[in-house]
């Protein structure tokens, strides 16, 4: 069995493929560091069985490394292991065609029981997800793929792209002018949460930095930075 690790922390990857010594598996392993990395080794080795990915990969924004993966290798399984925990962007994952999300903080023991899950053919979702009143991951990923959950500000049909209702506050604390790491205090989020919503803001509204987002919201009336 082969796996493709993709994580830009080389202590984390040496963590991972201690884990994956307790699988039941003839393994070979390759690790790539940066998203670049990865599609040369997803060029070279075309008889991969599995993908681990990092969202937070540098060179690449929120969920582009997975899309990429997906649309040119559709029948390669994908298990994504990030530090970010909402349920919002699980659900994206998901909805896009991940296999599993395993949050960094698992043990070791559950990494490897979700791995072994989504090897037998299973989607692994993290039960504190599962628990959570505002998510409906299980119908979502096997139906409604493209529809994001909308907040209310940005569900007006005219609007040509859609943000999740954690994206929207997001945008809102932007337009205040606070630091990520304000903005996650503010909401109850990671500062690396924020960071992956802020990027998703970017790739939405088609902007390189977070005046121009903000510049682009206010214009249009859905925000203001009074």
């Amino acid at each position: 069995m082969k796996v493709l690790l993709i994580d830009d922390h080389a202590l984390f990857r040496d963590g991972i493929l201690l884990v994956l010594k307790g699988m039941n598996e003839a393994l070979e392993t390759f690790e790539a560091g940066s998203f670049n990395a990865a599609k040369q080794l997803l060029a070279e080795q075309h008889k991969l069985d599995l993908v681990l990915l990092d969202l937070g990969l540098p060179g690449v924004t929120y969920l582009d490394a997975l899309i990429y993966i997906r649309q040119q290798f559709p029948d390669l399984p994908v298990v994504v292991l990030s530090g970010t925990e909402e349920h919002s962007i699980v659900e994206h994952a998901l909805r896009l065609g991940a296999k599993g999300y395993i949050p960094k903080s698992s043990s070791a023991k559950i990494m490897l029981s979700a791995l072994q899950l989504v090897i037998a053919g299973g989607i692994y979702v993290p039960p504190e997800i599962m628990k959570c009143e505002a998510t409906n991951i299980p119908q979502a990923t096997m139906r409604d793929a493209q529809s994001p959950v909308l907040h209310e500000s940005f569900a007006d049909n005219n609007v040509p792209y859609k943000l999740t209702q954690r994206q929207g506050d997001v945008l809102r604390e932007m337009a205040k002018g606070k630091s990520n790491k304000a903005i996650g205090m503010e909401l109850h989020l990671t500062e690396s949460t924020v960071r992956v919503h802020v990027s998703a803001i970017f790739k939405s509204f088609g902007v390189a930095n977070r005046t121009q987002a903000v510049r682009y919201a206010v214009q249009r009336g859905w925000v203001n930075n009074d």
